[in-house]
């Protein structure tokens, strides 16, 4: 069997002593400089965002991301006022990449903001990318815009409210839009052309205005001493605000909406071939709806897959999610021949892939053993994938997709933005599948492998397989977990599948790690924190989920879980800070302190 691998777009090495934001002020905009990643982020106007982020990536003709190393930084922080300067450099020798570039942020009084970006290709190479990426947040969709293009003509619009499955704008010279009633935002762009995609379509939260049109031809061959010049100024107008307080105290706030709380899973292990008696009883103890496999059926191997998915499943006692990969030539006869002898508890069949005939033939030869079982569709990869090769066929019946934060970055505090596109993905799924189930998973924090050979330019860097985060067995893991099924039940999932059941991409660690490369932080047979949180919602199986408004929802979030009369509040802190919030919905107002990537819990 090819090794399973998975689509490697933007993951590099993970920051060590990440560097703090640098907070900066322009009259009443704000915003943050993350030098570490070279990301202007969070640029608001008073409590209103104007725009998520601008970075300017460098992405070689394999589309990773060259990771930036910035040097002579100053910052020049007046009251209302700054001036920021700094010098990158982005080496890749495997891809013969050699790029520096100077940048410079200034900002003014009247909220006027203007980055610069001046590049130089020190050797020859071949780039699908260079230069400014300006990402609106996801606050945006459905609002109004003006667009101008680069013969000067304007025309009006909106972004889009549902998940577009293909560039909203393009040819951009400037977008104008609304951030609040009577506050409008314009972003210029200069330097070459800029157009829109639609981010949320991989669970990022943002419409990402890039350049070079897709249009073009890539990738480009880039010869020594190139150069690349870019500008992009924000203005404001309007009765503006007097800048936010960024050091304002969360508060949580408990709705009246409630929803069923999604039906959990978790997937059989990549690393080991079989479970303990210890395993087996902590994963009972999560009270698990099924397990999920996925099966090349073009390749022989996938009779030991379903073997041992099956016992698995028939041990915890849950039902099976079977995803299947056809592939050039599926072997439906010995599939069947294996269903029938071992009687596997298949709840959802899923079909892998866009291709409408793949479903038809499937569909054809399961039907006879489905029994109660759906047959459905579902994507391994991302909600684009989904969105863009939309499922037709009225006999589906469940429709699924894979979720992941890593396609275009890998820092926390982009995972974290993610979230809340989590239900912007339902949301968007429903508004064309109409109430078919949706079984969404497997939810990793590295992009889902796929079956085939290495992406363009080989695996990431680093000594752990491609599929795995070192951040698996960490708090933060466990936050973002918490955050992730709280938007997934406001959106009504039907089911969700998150991880392994044990291993380095797992809920608890294998019991022999002797094997494994240096830098992975041991916990041999010890369960991890996101184990713990899976068994403090387990206990709620069944019940509901009470939904909780976050008023800094990037920071802290919240999930509310009610059955048979009794309730249980988990409380997550995304930041590497401790954080006070204050919960409000429980009768009086409680004031909770969270450490850290903590989790505090609350049971009335």
């Amino acid at each position: 069997m090819k090794k399973l691998l998975l689509l490697a777009l933007a993951i590099t090495a993970l920051p060590v002593n990440a560097a703090k934001p640098i907070p900066l002020r322009a009259g009443p905009v704000t915003m943050l400089f993350d030098s570490d990643n070279v990301f202007l982020r969070y640029i608001n106007v008073g409590e209103h965002e104007i725009l998520r982020g601008i970075n300017a990536p460098i992405r070689p003709h394999d589309w990773s991301t060259v990771a930036p190393k910035v040097s002579n930084l100053k910052v020049d922080q007046r009251n209302d006022s700054f001036r920021v300067t700094f010098d990158v450099s982005c080496q890749q020798p495997e891809l013969e990449v050699d790029f520096h570039w100077k940048g410079s942020i200034n900002g003014s009084r009247k909220g006027e903001v203007e980055l610069t970006f001046d590049g130089e290709a020190k050797s020859a190479f071949k780039r699908n990318r260079i230069g400014f990426c300006v990402l609106h947040g996801p606050s945006a969709a459905g609002q109004p815009w003006v667009i101008e293009t680069t013969d000067g003509k304007k025309s009006g619009g909106a972004f889009p409210e549902h998940i577009s499955p293909h560039q909203p704008a393009k040819d951009l010279r400037a977008i104008t839009h609304e951030v609040a009633p009577g506050i409008n935002a314009r972003v210029a762009f200069e330097g070459e052309i800029f157009e829109m995609e639609d981010q949320r379509n991989w669970t990022d939260a943002s419409f990402k205005t890039y350049c070079i049109p897709l249009s073009r031809p890539y990738p480009v061959q880039l010869a020594k001493g190139d150069k690349v010049s870019q500008k992009i100024r924000i203005s404001v107008s309007g009765k503006l605000p007097k800048a936010a307080d960024t050091n304002a105290k969360a508060v949580l706030t408990l709705s009246k909406n409630e929803n069923p709380l999604p039906r959990l899973g978790v997937q059989v292990s990549a690393e080991a071939d079989g479970l303990s008696k210890k395993q087996i009883n902590r994963l009972k103890a999560l009270n698990l709806d099924h397990l999920r496999i996925d099966l090349p059926l073009s390749d022989k191997s996938f009779t030991k897959d379903l073997r041992r998915a099956a016992q698995q499943a028939k041990a915890l006692g849950v039902s099976l999610h079977v995803g299947l990969w056809l592939g050039e030539s599926p072997d439906f006869k010995t599939l069947l021949r294996e269903v029938k002898k071992l009687k596997p508890p298949v709840s959802h069949w899923l079909v892998t892939g866009g291709d409408p005939k793949h479903f038809t033939a499937a569909r054809k030869e399961l039907k006879p053993v489905a029994g109660k079982a759906r047959i459905g569709v579902t994507r391994i990869t991302n909600f684009v994938d989904l969105n863009r090769a939309r499922p037709e066929d009225k006999a589906i019946e469940a429709v699924g997709f894979a979720i992941n934060p890593q396609i275009h970055a890998y820092d926390n505090a982009s995972m974290v933005e993610s979230l809340e596109i989590h239900a912007s993905a339902v949301n968007s799924t429903r508004n064309f599948v109409g109430d078919l189930p949706l079984i969404i998973g497997p939810m990793t924090l590295c992009p889902k492998w796929v079956f085939g050979e290495d992406p363009p330019g080989g695996p990431p860097p680093g000594p752990f397989p491609t599929y795995v985060d070192p951040r698996q067995g960490t708090k933060f893991a466990a936050a973002w977990t918490l955050g992730s099924l709280k938007y997934l039940a406001d959106a009504r999932s039907h089911s969700a599948t998150f991880y392994e059941t044990v291993g380095w991409a797992g809920l608890m660690d294998i019991d022999d790690v002797s094997k494994r490369p240096a830098g992975w932080p041991s916990q041999a047979g010890k369960v991890f924190p996101v184990y713990r949180l899976l068994k403090d919602i387990g206990e709620f199986a069944g019940g509901t989920v009470q939904q909780v408004n976050s008023s800094r929802p990037l920071s802290t979030e919240a999930i509310a879980l009610r059955k048979d009369g009794k309730q249980r509040v988990l409380i997550a802190n995304f930041s590497d800070k401790p954080q006070n919030v204050t919960l409000r919905g429980l009768g009086k107002a409680r004031n909770i302190k969270l450490q850290p990537h903590a989790i505090a819990k609350i049971d009335q």
